[in-house]
């Protein structure tokens, strides 16, 4: 994500070490904002689940009930360890750069983890429990995945 170049970038330019400061800054900026917007996202399936879960109590329908809250807890797993994942200790923000085909596989990655989530969000009215579980099963996978990937470069 590219942001304004504003005077203080300007001065900063004329800094050593500055450019490649700015540059980790920028991607720690993106970073945060596509964990957040995959975490809203993870949030907006967590509150779907538990409004199924109350309406159905609501009709004492008691059938799936446990198997919901057991998915919610799942989902609500996972959008704790995208969030509180740590930024700064990976190879992703140190001193030693990645290459530049790194940096776009793991904003793929991430890109990938997003369309998932967006995807689990849109299905979960429709779709069924089993269903739900492998979507969720998926989002975890790639997000190990990702992480992996990153551990190859500390």
């Amino acid at each position: 994500m590219q942001r304004s170049i504003n005077i203080f970038d300007k001065l900063g330019s004329l800094i050593p070490g500055y450019r490649g400061y700015a540059e980790r800054n920028n991607r720690r900026q993106s970073e945060r904002i596509l964990r957040d917007s995959i975490c809203h996202v993870l949030e907006s399936c967590e509150r779907t689940i538990s409004e199924k879960t109350a309406a159905d109590l609501k009709i004492k329908k008691y059938t799936q009930v446990e198997e919901f809250e057991d998915c919610r807890k799942k989902i609500n797993t996972l959008h704790d360890r995208i969030q509180y994942a740590p930024y700064g200790e990976s190879a992703f923000f140190s001193n030693e750069q990645l290459k530049e085909d790194e940096l776009l596989k793991i904003y793929q990655i991430d890109l990938t983890i997003l369309e998932k989530a967006n995807t689990l969000k849109i299905g979960i009215p429709s779709l069924d429990l089993p269903e739900v579980i492998l979507k969720i099963q998926e989002i975890e996978r790639s997000f190990d995945a990702r992480n992996e990937f990153i551990k190859e470069y500390k």
